[in-house]
């Protein structure tokens, strides 16, 4: 198939008047990176270990207490694209150091909290700051390194949000034992101890667009956001049918009618045209939500399978899943090195066989023993960091240098929508199916078989994200694209889809709207 753009459909220049990688890279961005995502995605995994312990600390019951996990969820998923789109304006440097001020303050501000209501404020600051963490971070070290490289920096700083989620329960609850709930906050405060070294190491030659920022675009995307999100946390505790659900959905679908009329409408649009247009951006996107979905289903299911069919407490459960922050860990790192050498179609084509085994697995063992549980969870954490690095590493080629950041960040958002609805999905299919006599899966004999046939629904969901993964691009295609983005006077079109059957239609579209 001829993928060369037509005389008719004339492509633009990639500017690459800034922000060109440096030949060697830096290392110390990838460790600045590295060390505030791992704080924060600590801080927001660990949390629902020491919530018991806030709930007596602050004498209220669970339910208000759930806006400490929700409050910081929703403004999180809020912050995230703004971060991404302010960054194409302001740069990334400067974002990224307010983010970890932010998230350093917050934490502060958590650990001495004297009621209920300070605590929410400062939770809510906290997750105003560690939303700079993962889009800019990854735009940052993606920068500091020539694209022959970014496949080994994306999969350390993969892999370190996997490491953080994983081992977030373990680390509250150990800091709970030995010392107060509180003092976990205050260990996610270290933060800024990179902060200097931040300042000191981050690059300043960005890439930057001109233009207004899209404000009322900005609004539309967080008002649907906030009304997903709201109503994903809203409907486990209250069904589908609570009136403070319908209205969260109702104002969700409200922006996003609203971002969908400015996208159409805005000359300079809060989501780059681009990216909308982009037919390999949108499969990647998809990918990563499904794998989100299914991983963070899973690590929402095992500690409450592990606590309620195998009565282990907290320190267990977070033994049990030691071995799937391990296999994100080191698969984080191996993943990249295969995108760099072999291209991205062997690790995600293993990743995504890999999750798909082992939520198969988990229809057969649920309720088993809790060595045979942290096998599956190694399985599972290896498998989502070969399927999810790539991911960013790819993007990092296929995008422009002006809308990189936005695009890094549109896609760590979509990866929190997925993981948001995924651990609500599990928990409805568990609350939902408690009281069926029989399992789907035909051959299970265990006494869990509410949480069999919920991950009997992750098996449906890992089988499309196998079927997404495999068009995935060869070695030889990132090579081309690596090429491209090398030469200082390439052109290429917005919608270049060298493996994508639909690659006319899709760059004519965009010339027209363009």
């Amino acid at each position: 198939m001829n993928t060369k753009p037509s005389a008719a459909r004339k492509a633009r220049p990639i500017d690459r008047s800034e922000g060109t990688a440096p030949e060697e890279g830096n290392l110390g961005v990838v460790l600045v990176v590295s060390a505030a995502l791992f704080f924060g995605v600590l801080n927001s995994s660990g949390v629902t270990v020491i919530l018991p312990a806030m709930s007596q600390a602050f004498s209220i019951d669970t339910g208000p207490l759930s806006w400490v996990m929700s409050g910081y969820l929703l403004t999180y998923g809020i912050a995230i694209p703004f971060y991404g789109r302010l960054s194409d304006k302001l740069g990334a440097r400067p974002l990224f150091l307010a983010g970890i001020l932010l998230f350093s303050i917050g934490s502060v501000s958590c650990a001495f909290a004297p009621n209920f209501a300070s605590m929410l404020a400062a939770r809510i600051l906290q997750a105003a700051g560690g939303a700079a963490f993962p889009g800019l971070g990854m735009t940052l070290a993606s920068r500091a390194f020539p694209a022959e490289k970014r496949g080994l920096v994306l999969g350390a700083t993969s892999a370190t949000l996997g490491l953080g989620a994983a081992v977030g329960p373990l680390v509250a609850g150990v800091l709970s034992n030995l010392l107060r709930w509180n003092a976990f906050f205050g260990m996610s405060a270290l933060v800024i101890t990179v902060f200097p070294v931040a300042w000191r190491l981050l690059p300043r030659d960005e890439t930057r667009t001109e233009g207004p920022f899209d404000w009322i675009g900005g609004g539309c995307m967080a008002l649907f956001i906030t009304g997903l999100l709201f109503a994903v946390s809203r409907v486990n505790q209250a069904g589908a049918s609570d009136p403070q659900v319908l209205v969260a959905v109702f104002f969700s679908v409200q922006g996003l009618a609203g971002l969908v009329l400015r996208q159409r409408s805005a000359p300079d649009p809060f989501i780059p045209r681009e990216l909308v247009y982009h037919a390999r951006y949108l499969r990647l996107v998809t990918l990563g939500f499904l794998a989100a979905l299914v991983n963070l289903a899973a690590l929402i299911g095992f500690p409450l399978m592990l606590a309620s069919q195998n009565g282990l407490g907290t320190f267990a459960i977070g033994l049990v899943m030691l071995p799937e922050a391990m296999g994100t860990a080191l698969c984080g790192v191996l993943a990249g090195r295969l995108v760099d050498r072999v291209g991205p179609r062997l690790p995600t084509r293993l990743g995504a066989l890999s999750m798909l085994a082992a939520m198969v697995a988990m229809t057969f063992l649920s309720g088993a023993s809790p060595l045979a549980i942290a096998v599956v969870a190694g399985l599972l954490g290896s498998g989502f960091a070969l399927l999810n690095t790539p991911i960013a590493a790819i993007i990092s080629i296929i995008v422009r240098p002006t809308a990189l950041a936005s695009a890094l960040s549109m896609n760590t958002m979509v990866f929190f929508i997925g993981g948001s609805l995924g651990a609500a999905l599990f928990s409805s299919l568990i609350a939902v199916d408690s009281t069926a006599a029989n399992a789907w899966n035909p051959l299970y004999s265990g006494q869990a078989i509410a949480y069999s046939n919920a991950f009997a629904v992750l098996v449906f969901v890992a089988i499309l994200a196998v079927s997404f993964v495999w068009p995935l691009p060869s070695k030889a295609m990132v090579e081309a694209e690596k090429a491209a983005e090398a030469a200082p006077d390439a052109w290429t079109p917005d919608c270049a889809l060298p493996w994508c059957p639909d690659l006319e239609e899709r760059c004519s579209t965009h010339e027209a709207i363009s």
